[in-house]
């Protein structure tokens, strides 16, 4: 193979933008190793591919060019050591990062598709649950702050007309220590017991009708006064509020 190349032919053989090699060229990142006097024609050695390797795979890590630009020029055993002993834990956090949040995803997927799978909007029946855990988002003013809100299943209690929000934790156990490291709260839990449950279809603002209907089937019941909701369509997975879904709860009390 060649020992020296063109900066077109370097540019074409480790597949590199040219521009970009005059860019590093210019701030000093990558030099090459002589320049034509006549031409100023840029000339590379085949060996510099493996400082162009590092550059490249750094720049994949999230890495500014100063601090790789620091990184090449203070390159020694100790240093190289200490890098990749930093680099390693930086990684192990990310993934560990991303497995949470992927977690999270799975269980938001799982709820959508277990509730539409068996979703009939007219119905009204009561239901028995366990205790059931959320994270505490609080009012709407802090609602769209929380990553929560977006990562789970919406849920809404309903005091009044006044809205208290929480993110639901389908089917989270108390031993899922690797998501519980992401919370900054202990999750609040929902009493287990009875549910006269019922569904609203259609935009937010129209729900008290929907209240209304489901509190008049449970006639005979003693019933909470308040409600809880659980947001299975919404605006996150559907554009039109027409068909939004929202599964409605009332506390029945022995």
């Amino acid at each position: 193979m060649k020992e020296i190349f063109s900066i077109g032919e370097f540019s074409e053989l480790f597949h590199v933008d040219v521009q970009t090699l005059r860019y590093y060229d210019s701030i000093g990142l990558l030099v090459p190793s002589s320049r034509d006097p006549k031409t100023g024609y840029r000339h590379y050695r085949f060996d510099q591919v493996y400082q162009l390797s590092t550059i490249r795979y750094l720049r994949r890590l999230g890495y500014s060019l100063k601090q790789i630009h620091d990184y090449l020029d203070s390159r020694s055993l100790g240093n190289t050591m200490g890098y990749l002993r930093q680099q390693s834990e930086a990684l192990k956090n990310q993934w560990n990062e991303l497995y949470t949040i992927d977690l999270a995803i799975r269980r938001k997927l799982e709820f959508i598709e277990g509730q539409v799978a068996k979703l009939d909007v007219s119905s009204i029946s009561i239901k028995t649950f366990a205790e059931r855990q959320y994270l505490d988002i609080g009012s709407e003013e802090t609602l769209y702050g929380s990553e929560s809100f977006y990562l789970y299943p919406t849920l809404v209690f309903y005091v009044g007309m006044n809205k208290h929000f929480g993110a639901y934790l389908f089917n989270y156990k108390d031993d899922d220590e690797q998501e519980a490291g992401r919370f900054s709260t202990t999750p609040a839990c929902i009493k287990a017991g009875r549910f006269l449950c019922g569904y609203h279809q259609g935009a937010y603002e129209s729900i008290p009708t929907s209240f209304e209907r489901i509190r008049q089937a449970g006639k005979g019941l003693c019933l909470s006064p308040h409600y809880m909701n659980f947001n299975i369509i919404d605006q996150f997975v559907e554009r039109d509020s027409k068909n939004f879904v929202t599964e409605i709860q009332i506390a029945i009390w022995d």
